[in-house]
């Protein structure tokens, strides 16, 4: 049950990421990291779609995620 719902939070955060792309011209989206140490289901979801490429962390050192969707996680989406 826990994949499961980190799964859907994982779809639903890549949808995000998909739609900011387009909405702000290939912009990547800034995320306080401390946010993240207070919803545990949000951590799993985005450590998911980084660890299967369908998202990148650009902010490595930084006190935030910078999140952009990669071209498997766009494929992913036109293919859902």
């Amino acid at each position: 049950m826990a994949n499961e719902k980190r799964n859907q939070m994982a779809d639903m955060l890549l949808q995000s990421l998909y739609d900011y792309h387009y909405a702000y011209n290939g912009a990547s989206y800034n995320l306080p990291k401390a946010m993240l140490e207070a919803d545990a289901q949000s951590k799993a979801a985005i450590e998911y779609l980084i660890e299967n490429d369908y998202a990148a962390d650009s902010g490595q050192g930084t006190e935030s995620l910078v999140l952009a969707i990669t071209k498997q996680g766009m494929d992913y989406i036109n293919n859902k």
